[in-house]
């Protein structure tokens, strides 16, 4: 897997059947890898059973009430994640996990904040945040907020102070957190949610990433509303290139407890002692052997390919050279 595609979604309640096949359809047509999904409605006793084909692990946080909560990650069978941690909040409103894809470690985390006191509850998980990430952080989800009220909202204000945004603001730069879609496009107008009590746009879904890791976002795009009142926002991060781990070969020594395999390699050893001269052997060794001493022939043995990826005999002889 060369990259990974996130997406963050207010889905606005997944407990109907249909409405959860439809948003898992579209999430599989987009080619999501790692899904983030708020207001998911799940109550704790009653998370529905949605693992599907597609995507083959999910984690949820729920809430003990019907009210408008709940927040789930999901990731495609594509996406090898292996869990290591996992910290969740007991209303349904945030959720944390630890683990690695590849070789890589991720913390992935998925917010969902309240729509009134919002600075004061992002302040609070963002600092449990902070104690739990290791290695790369992608975080994402609904704020609830308008990060900047000139370009985030069509009327170009915002009902939280710009002293409390400001405020915020210094907490995500001190985890290094820069919002993605922004960074990619500075001056562009564009939004994810529309209020109709309001009649006005906002911009208050994210994607964030470390600001030593933004270099590795490809794309970030805020895409139309679909069975939902809000827009999905998706990017495509590129995995840095890791070398495979080094592994050594090492002999099956089973195979020299097969009494098949023991009479083939003397026959063989038997056939190269026999004809080949001293002079060759010397040559093929890369050092010089003498008639007392013991000496460590390594014979290259081609026909014995089906017994390792290198396939080399140290003979230790005594008295036969």
């Amino acid at each position: 897997m060369a990259s990974i595609k996130v997406v963050t979604y207010n889905v606005h309640g997944l407990n109907s059947p249909s409405k959860r096949s439809q948003i898992l359809g579209l999430l599989k047509r987009q080619k999501v890898d790692i899904c983030l999904l708020q207001e998911t409605h799940f109550q704790k006793q009653k998370i529905p059973s949605i693992k599907r084909m597609y995507y083959t692990q999910w984690f949820h946080s729920g809430t003990d009430s019907k009210a408008s909560k709940g927040v789930s990650i999901g990731l495609s069978k594509h996406t090898t994640f292996t869990l290591i941690d996992k910290c969740s909040d007991q209303e349904g409103r945030f959720i944390f996990l630890k683990g690695r894809i590849g070789t890589i470690t991720f913390t992935i985390g998925n917010v969902y904040a309240p729509n009134t006191e919002q600075i004061p509850w992002l302040q609070s998980a963002l600092k449990k945040l902070s104690s739990f990430s290791e290695g790369t952080l992608i975080l994402g989800g609904d704020l609830n907020v308008a990060l900047n009220p000139t370009l985030d909202t069509s009327t170009g204000r915002s009902s939280i102070l710009v002293k409390s945004l400001s405020k915020l603001i210094r907490i995500l730069q001190s985890l290094q957190l820069t919002d993605v879609w922004r960074t990619l496009h500075p001056s562009v107008k564009d939004y994810t949610f529309y209020s109709i009590p309001h009649n006005s746009y906002s911009r208050l879904d994210y994607l964030f990433l470390q600001t030593s890791h933004v270099q590795h976002c490809q794309s970030a795009s805020i895409l139309s509303q679909v069975f939902s009142d809000h827009s999905l926002v998706e990017m495509v991060y590129e995995l840095p290139h890791t070398p495979p781990p080094f592994r050594c070969w090492r002999l099956n020594n089973l195979l020299l407890k097969s009494p098949r395999h023991v009479e083939r390699i003397n026959a063989r050893l038997s056939f190269l002692l026999k004809t080949t001269t001293r002079k060759s052997l010397c040559r093929h060794s890369g050092r010089h052997i003498n008639h007392t001493s013991g000496a460590s022939l390594f014979l290259s043995l081609p026909m014995f390919t089906r017994l390792g990826r290198r396939n080399c005999l140290t003979y230790n002889q005594k008295s036969h050279v």
